[in-house]
């Protein structure tokens, strides 16, 4: 690899080579060694699922796959890697410009294709626009934040639109909210809007699926959050864990600063992808035994296989005073604390479900704890801010959900 000089050696690619074909990866090797790139490394065999964070670490601009060897696991290893980081740009190489192998290639999340020979101004405009991307890397990587429950009716769908409202006021960012529940979500009605298009629809366009196809089954709130709701009609949706989800998530943690998802009743490989993806996961439980039980089944579940990292556990229609198990009982349950206590307002709540209002466009002790929360997930200081909403007027440090500290 040529050496790059200092004063460039900012503005060079790192680039990760996943080619089992020895000659190829030299020629690869060969041909950009005149660019302004690095090789970070090399590897002489398709990477399996557990090694993606190891790729991860490395933090490369540029992830080139070779295809030809085995096209199904090459495939795989592309819509993996574009799921696990969507800040890399990842080129899918072969040794034919075959157009079928081409489009395979795109709708696994590959963004450029480079044929043998590898002509070093192909790879120069391939590089360009990879360079392009990485200028604008830090809008790319939206974070998702997921919610959960750990039983039916605990409340998730309410706090998740909620909360994705407040984060849209509070961060000044892009937010969208996607329901999961494929059957009866209940996002676009406790906006009091009508979902057109679904979610559903962006699953099964996969072929199709790009920011522009996305835009039409998008909604938009009047507070800015768009939507991307389930479908109005009720059916038995069978949607496999492809590379059609793995695309979408990717496509809008590229278009928006904060993806809000309701996991829903989605199970099996789909909310495992849900799972691994979250930047932050908001596990909703309850105060009874049932709800805890589960929960603590889930955090044991995600402690196993290293998912609790960014696990924060939400205590929803919590009342300390007239609550038969209390918070300490329920941390030895849960094995961990309690991030967040939402107050109990049943009654509100479904005031506002009947008509369409949300409960954070007023002032309550309810709204209070879901504003903190969007202020933690955005980087915004929590109580005491100065900041003046125009949905409602400051509030001091009893407004905070969070455990009191010792």
């Amino acid at each position: 690899m040529a050496k790059i000089p200092d004063s460039d050696r900012s503005n060079a690619l790192s680039v990760a080579l996943i080619v089992p074909d020895d000659a190829r990866r030299r020629a690869l090797v060969a041909a950009l060694a005149g660019s302004r790139s690095t090789i970070a490394q090399e590897f002489v065999a398709y990477p399996s699922r557990d090694d993606l964070p190891k790729i991860a670490r490395l933090h490369c601009d540029v992830t080139i796959v070779d295809v030809d060897d085995d096209v199904e696991e090459a495939m795989h290893v592309i819509a993996n890697i574009c799921s696990y980081t969507v800040a890399v740009t990842v080129m899918a190489c072969s040794s034919r410009n075959d157009a079928t192998l081409m489009r395979q290639s795109m709708e696994a999340g590959a963004r450029e294709f480079l044929v043998e020979p590898f002509l070093p101004e192909a790879l120069r405009e391939a590089f360009a626009r990879a360079s392009a991307r990485r200028s604008n890397q830090e809008k790319a990587a939206g974070k998702a934040l997921v919610f959960a429950s750990a039983k039916g009716g605990v409340g998730v769908t309410t706090i998740a639109l909620n909360f994705a409202l407040a984060l849209a006021r509070e961060s000044g960012g892009k937010v969208v909210v996607v329901d999961m529940d494929f059957q009866l979500g209940e996002i676009a009605p406790g906006l009091g809007m009508t979902a057109t298009f679904s979610v559903v629809d962006a699953l099964k366009s996969a072929t199709r699926l790009d920011r522009d196809f996305l835009a039409t089954v998008l909604m938009r709130h009047g507070s800015g959050l768009a939507v991307l709701a389930s479908p109005e009609n009720y059916n038995f949706y069978h949607l496999a864990v492809d590379e059609g989800a793995k695309k979408l998530f990717r496509i809008l943690r590229e278009e928006f600063d904060y993806v809000v998802v309701d996991s829903g009743t989605c199970h099996g490989g789909m909310q495992a992808m849900l799972f691994e993806m979250a930047d932050a996961l908001y596990l909703v439980t309850e105060m009874t035994f049932a709800s805890l039980r589960n929960a603590n089944r889930m955090i044991y579940f995600l402690s196993a296989r290293g998912g609790n990292r960014h696990l924060e556990v939400v205590a929803n229609r919590f009342n300390s005073r007239h609550g038969q198990i209390d918070e300490a009982s329920a941390t030895k349950a849960l094995t961990q604390p309690i991030s967040w206590r939402i107050p109990n307002a049943y009654i509100a709540v479904r005031a506002a479900q009947d008509c369409g209002v949300p409960l954070a466009t007023a002032d309550s002790p309810y709204t209070r704890v879901i504003v903190q929360m969007a202020r933690a997930a955005c980087g915004s200081p929590l109580a005491g801010a100065k900041k003046t909403s125009r949905w409602f007027q400051p509030f001091g440090p009893r407004g905070t959900g969070r455990p009191a500290k010792d």
